[in-house]
């Protein structure tokens, strides 16, 4: 399978703390690892969804072990039995970390590919006990578009209110069937593989190297690979969220970031579009 590639980038507008807050759907604790501490090691999928296994038969009959796979190229596949395919491995790499497994909204088959984007990212913050990002931009939504048709980290977005006492940050996945599988490599096999080859970020050059967890770091609001992200308290935080398929490479991409004041209206919140949505 296309090994696929991490790249991400936080500008640094000011440095924001790092306390933690309660809100609807966060826990008022906190759980798992977070900033500044990292998982000791990447944790290889299991099952890997990296590989397609022992394929068998022809033509429409053509089947592998992993159902995210079709045997010629990584394509979009939103599928149930390959969304579970991933989750299972999610939820291995997640029990190392004393978190429950992640459970998806009831309407995951109605969103969009930048609202399951969204909602990933606020699953990977709110089990850490913290605050969620409030919903998605349009006006950061077009650039985290425009990044992933470009194959490159979103920009700041124009237009977007920003203060100094605001940062930001983004993170691309290319080459993956789902954004399930984005959401693995910038959470949890975002270190050091052992070996460039072995290595999904591609700001991780060695085991000590500043761009390892980058990805994982800005994607909970704290420091990214370089500078500085909206910060793990950020309670008025928005977030961008773009898909392309590039040259038949799939193209994610993701971008957040703290307003100057209140925060600019949303077409996607997790309060009306999520919360609800997740039972229990």
């Amino acid at each position: 399978m296309m090994r696929k590639h991490l790249s991400a980038r936080a500008t640094v507008l000011a440095l924001v703390g790092a306390s933690l807050l309660s809100m609807s759907g966060a826990p008022a604790f906190a759980a798992g690892i977070l900033p500044p501490g990292n998982p000791s090691a990447t944790i290889t999928p299991s099952p890997n969804f990296d590989y397609s296994g022992l394929c068998t038969g022809s033509g429409a009959a053509f089947k592998c072990p992993n159902p995210c796979w079709n045997g010629r190229s990584v394509v979009y596949r939103n599928t149930a039995a390959c969304n579970a395919f991933v989750e299972r491995a999610i939820n291995r790499a997640r029990s190392t970390e004393g978190l429950a497994p992640v459970t998806l909204p009831t309407n995951w088959y109605s969103l969009t590919v930048p609202e399951q984007l969204f909602v990933l990212a606020d699953l990977e913050r709110t089990a850490r006990g913290l605050p969620p990002y409030l919903g998605l931009s349009r006006v950061l939504s077009n650039s985290a578009q425009r990044g992933a048709q470009a194959l490159s980290d979103p920009n700041v977005a124009p237009g977007f209110a920003t203060s100094p006492s605001s940062g930001f940050g983004s993170t691309l996945a290319t080459g993956t069937s789902t954004t399930l599988e984005a959401d693995y490599g910038w959470m949890y096999d975002d270190g050091w593989g052992g070996s460039p080859k072995l290595t999904w970020n591609y700001d991780c050059t060695s085991a000590t190297a500043v761009g390892c967890w980058g990805h994982r770091d800005e994607l909970l609001g704290s420091d990214g690979a370089y500078n500085s992200g909206v910060g793990l308290d950020c309670t008025n935080c928005e977030m961008g969220a773009g898909f392309a398929v590039v040259r038949g490479t799939t193209s994610f991409a993701d971008l957040v970031e703290r307003p100057s004041a209140q925060a600019p209206g949303m077409f996607f919140t997790w309060a009306k579009n999520v919360v609800p949505f997740l039972g229990g």
